[in-house]
């Protein structure tokens, strides 16, 4: 009997078919990993979006009844947008747990939060939350009165009542929010920064809520490779305390333009 010799163009074609799977599993794979980052780390901004928006409501319902004090306002913002916010552990962005009242409470405590050297970031030495004053302004206000050498808005006077701007407090929030994603962090910044990229291509206009003009502290913080997009949100509410005059501000310096807000 005589032996059959093997197929060897049978065993080619297999060996030359899984060949081709491996490069073109190798020239694929490396996009589909960066589209699924991409992926969650734009879920997690459209998420940060939407806490910046009930953080900037949190921020105005704090200075309506604390005489517009900046600081406690920007403190009701951080406490809001705690959940979306991260620190930098090891040279990777680490977002703790706010699912629970405990979790809350542990990151609050934690150094940079609301505890110790409170609303800073540890590393690049950023507030996490900004609030600036968009109305009242002080050349606004018409009605005064003085108590200890401080002069007060009356919130409550008749004479100001019809006059919407005037008793309203508007401000606006700024996250400064950390991007968590490896890669997506660097691609998400460049993009949004529209850097070396033409008017046309960039991902956002002047009025956006992603800021592309001052390129200070975000460029440095940059380049200590952490990479931070600031969202903003306005919101105004009619002030139920007198606010204190010189705390208000000169000029309206809003981002956005200072608009009435929801």
């Amino acid at each position: 009997m005589v032996a059959k010799k093997p197929r060897t163009d049978h065993f080619r074609w297999i060996t030359g078919r899984a060949g081709q799977v491996e490069v073109e599993t190798a020239i694929v794979m490396p996009a589909v990993v960066f589209v699924i980052l991409g992926l969650i780390q734009l879920g997690m901004l459209n998420q940060a979006r939407l806490i910046t928006e009930y953080a900037a409501y949190r921020a105005v319902r704090s200075g309506v009844v604390k005489n517009a004090n900046v600081d406690d306002m920007e403190m009701a913002a951080l406490g809001a947008a705690l959940p979306v916010l991260s620190h930098n552990s090891g040279g990777a962005e680490v977002l703790d747990k706010t699912d629970t009242a405990s979790h809350w409470l542990t990151k609050w405590m934690k150094p940079g939060y609301g505890f110790g050297i409170t609303n800073r970031m540890m590393d690049v030495f950023m507030k996490y939350t900004e609030v600036t004053i968009c109305h009242p302004l002080r050349a606004d206000i018409t009605k005064k009165y003085s108590v200890g050498g401080k002069q007060y808005m009356p919130f409550d006077d008749p004479a100001l009542a019809g006059d919407q701007d005037k008793t309203k407090l508007v401000v606006e929030l700024t996250v400064n929010y950390r991007l968590v994603i490896p890669f997506a962090d660097w691609v998400f910044w460049r993009m949004a920064r529209g850097r070396n990229l033409v008017k046309e291509l960039r991902l956002q206009t002047k009025q956006s809520l992603i800021d592309i003009g001052k390129f200070d502290k975000y460029r440095m913080a940059a380049e200590m490779g952490v990479f931070i997009l600031p969202i903003r949100a306005q919101y105004s509410m009619k002030m139920q305390s007198d606010a204190q005059i010189d705390k208000l501000p000169t000029e309206n310096k809003c981002v956005a333009g200072g608009g009435a807000g929801n």
